[in-house]
């Protein structure tokens, strides 16, 4: 996977992604994440894996991520692998628990309209070409506006992401309508 930040000022004065801004920043966040992780946490509701969710997940993180992700049980499970193979300590009936849980309380919501053809592209996009550098919770967790995220699509672009010039404006709707500031 490539250490591309998403976000442009996680990069060293240089341009070096080893310089020094980025060396402080990891050195705050592995302070502070843990404290962070505990403070101020949304309300789980209450269900089978709620506790597991709660011990499980923010040792490492906050629940906010989580629990805007709104995904599909593939989705879901497939996080929750992913999560494991980073350290979290959960069994093999604990994942399906969690991805339960998950599923039923963060999944897609049961109203939402059908996507619509651009929608389909966008998440392709997402799905296939920007997935395979980053991983798809960090990109959904990422709240930026219409230019932020022009601004990302252009500079992954011209690192070769391959995002046709006709669908970047489509790619960064959709980010900016479904990943934007709340």
């Amino acid at each position: 996977m490539v250490s591309e930040p998403l976000l442009p000022n996680a990069r060293g004065s240089s341009g070096d992604p080893r310089g020094p801004n980025l060396r402080a920043a990891v050195l705050v966040l592995t302070l502070a994440f843990p404290a962070l992780s505990m403070a101020s946490q949304p309300d789980l509701p209450d269900g089978n894996g709620k506790k597991l969710i709660e011990e499980q997940c923010t040792g490492c993180h906050s629940l906010k991520p989580v629990v805007s992700l709104k995904q599909g049980q593939d989705a879901w499970k497939k996080l929750v692998v992913k999560m494991v193979e980073y350290g979290a300590q959960l069994d093999d009936k604990e994942v399906d628990v969690a991805t339960e849980y998950l599923t039923k309380h963060f999944g897609p919501a049961a109203d939402a309209k059908p996507d619509s053809p651009e929608d389909k592209i966008a998440k392709r996009y997402i799905e296939g070409i920007c997935s395979s550098c980053h991983d798809t919770g960090l990109i959904r967790s990422t709240q930026a506006t219409k230019q932020e995220w022009l601004d990302i699509v252009t500079r992954m672009n011209g690192l070769d992401a391959g995002v046709s010039e006709r669908d970047v404006d489509l790619l960064v709707d959709y980010l900016a309508r479904n990943y934007g500031p709340k």
